[in-house]
């Protein structure tokens, strides 16, 4: 190579490519691929590429540019990195410099993490315009495809957005932000008002965390660190433990601030009401964690770029509170009311409590100022208790009843079956005998078109009472099994069959020939999946994909005549 055009600020590795293109003069996107990577195939991601190690090597020694420096300054690879293990960074570092990034983003937890790891493509149209004053054309930024990126972090307006359905059709096509097509097919992504000064404040920080080139940060490192401010909002009880539902509530706040299009849905509420994927991260993890959900709950925290710099090079030390915050003080009760509760009603102190929202203690000093006495627990069991106790633990009653029947604690009734292990014994096999017979008369009385496996105490059974499951299944007799079709294949067959044969003609009448096979029909009628694994159900389909594709040789003759037409309109002597 002679030359390769010098990079522009916050450039993506597409962009840089795609301007080589233009100044190369190559007739063909397929020449430059080629040339840059040794095989015209080569599909050149936005976000996380490969072969990296041969572009490297084709580029000239006055570019000093190497892969090292492409991941760096040219892929969004720094704004995961941060959040990724050491062996995740190491992986994905030999899958971008090699042959194939196949399986990178499930290796990144990208995929798993619901939040997906599509390769957009976004601009701003300010940021565009400003491009041409200063350097003379618009390029991609790699700021504007991080994902749930929707305002632009320099101007505050909303990106615009080409086309998933458009890229997937040209995946070999190298364009740029001023291309007719790319305008023709792109759109303003919308963003509500209510959602657009948290949709922006994402934005800043997703493209601070890209920008800063953080190392790895250990997840244990992080877990402190959201920890400590979680501590300093009063989130953490006086021992450290998260109040999940009081933290919950404040992620719920922060996510209604956000838009839910696209990579947000996942944050959206659960039905359970809990955000566990916040939760989590203030928890020991052995998984990886999307960035999009660390920086999500960095502004939940009252957090920014600061902290977490700081997090990135020292450890974080936790500031616990002295003490929980105790609910509001309830007016002293009279006297006989409380007399009431305790004497008449035969309340504990416990219950007393809770239900007055007062500590144990206070009401015991309440009471023995008003003279109302207070029955004490005894601390030691009895001869003629424990023999209540024992025969009482010979059943399959909850524990929790006993002990409310007896007036004693759950402990104690564990001490007990600690203490004789032949009650402990007959109550696990009257246990066992209940939850048989239960399970039993439930497998039996299954859904009448479900299968037997299907059932859920078909796994219980199999494991426990496996010889009654067995004579069970073999006597009893085979049922119908009804399956209600949600799909009508016949009338998707006809429309498929007509949407391929319209489809073919489009793609034989385009000017320069493309070949007409299944997968270029599939793409463009948006159900490759469909042709794909359920051909079998659509046989007017498949006869008309039989008699509209072309076979390598069709095609190749097609395109040599497309030539020689070409040749002879322009005057051009053919050489071959």
């Amino acid at each position: 190579m002679q030359f390769f055009p010098t990079s522009f600020p916050d450039e993506s590795l597409f962009s840089l490519i795609a301007r080589y293109h233009r100044l190369s003069g190559h007739h063909d996107d397929r020449d430059t691929l080629h040339e840059l990577f040794g095989k015209h195939t080569q599909i050149v991601s936005s976000h996380l590429p490969s072969l990296l190690d041969t572009l490297a090597s084709r580029l000239p020694q006055a570019v000093a540019l190497d892969a090292q420096d492409i991941v760096d300054r040219h892929t969004l690879f720094p704004y995961y990195r941060p959040f990724l293990t050491e062996r995740q960074v190491a992986l994905s570092l030999i899958a971008m410099k090699g042959p194939s990034a196949s399986g990178l983003k499930t290796l990144m937890g990208l995929i798993a993490s619901q939040v997906g790891g599509g390769n957009c493509y976004r601009y701003c149209e300010q940021c565009s315009e400003r491009d041409v004053e200063l350097v003379g054309q618009p390029y991609w930024h790699r700021a504007h495809q991080l994902p749930a990126v929707h305002i632009c972090a320099q101007h505050g307006a909303p990106l615009v957005e080409l086309a998933a359905s458009w890229v997937a059709q040209h995946r070999h096509q190298l364009f740029l932000p001023a291309d007719r097509e790319v305008i023709l097919h792109a759109k303003h992504v919308v963003v509500s008002a209510q959602h657009r000064e948290g949709m922006l404040a994402l934005s800043i920080l997703s493209r601070q965390v890209l920008n800063l080139h953080l190392d790895i940060i250990p997840t244990r490192r992080l877990q402190d660190f959201y920890r400590s401010l979680a501590s300093d909002l009063g989130f953490t009880h006086a021992g450290g433990r998260v109040m999940v539902a009081e933290l919950s509530q404040q992620v719920r706040q922060q996510v209604s601030s956000l838009s839910a299009n696209g990579a947000m849905q996942c944050l959206q509420r659960p039905a359970s009401g809990l955000q566990d994927w916040a939760i989590s991260l203030l928890r020991k993890s052995r998984k990886s964690t999307h960035p999009l959900k660390h920086l999500v709950l960095l502004q939940c925290l009252n957090g920014k770029i600061e902290h977490l710099l700081m997090a990135a090079n020292e450890t974080v030390k936790i500031s616990r509170p002295s003490s929980r915050s105790l609910p509001p003080p309830v007016p002293a009760l009279p006297g006989n009311q409380l007399r009431t509760m305790l004497v008449d009603l035969q309340y504990s102190l416990r219950r007393c409590a809770q239900l007055l929202g007062k500590s144990v203690t206070t009401l015991r000093i309440e009471a023995a100022q008003g003279g109302i006495p207070v029955a004490k627990r005894p601390k030691k069991l009895d001869g003629p208790t424990m023999a209540i106790l024992t025969r009482a633990l010979q059943s399959n009653t909850a524990l929790e009843t006993l002990a409310r029947r007896h007036q004693t604690s759950t402990v104690s009734l564990y001490r007990l079956l600690r203490m004789f292990p032949d009650v402990a014994k007959v109550r696990k096999e009257l246990i066992f005998v209940n939850q048989r017979d239960r399970r039993r008369k439930r497998f039996v009385r299954g859904h009448p078109t479900a299968l037997l496996r299907a059932r859920p105490d078909y796994a219980w059974l199999h494991r426990n009472d496996r010889e009654w499951l067995t004579h069970t299944i073999e006597t009893t007799p085979r049922r119908l099994i009804v399956h209600n079709a949600r799909i009508d294949w016949g009338r998707r067959d006809q429309e498929m069959a007509d949407a391929v044969r319209e489809c073919s003609q489009e793609l034989y009448a385009v000017e320069k020939p493309v070949r007409v096979s299944q997968s270029a029909i599939g793409r463009k009628i948006g159900c490759l999946a469909v042709l794909e694994k359920h051909l079998i159900k659509l046989p007017l389909t498949a006869v008309a994909l039989a008699a509209c594709v072309e076979t390598t040789a069709q095609f190749q003759c097609r395109r040599l005549s497309w030539a020689a037409r070409q040749m002879y309109h322009q005057g051009l002597p053919p050489s071959w």
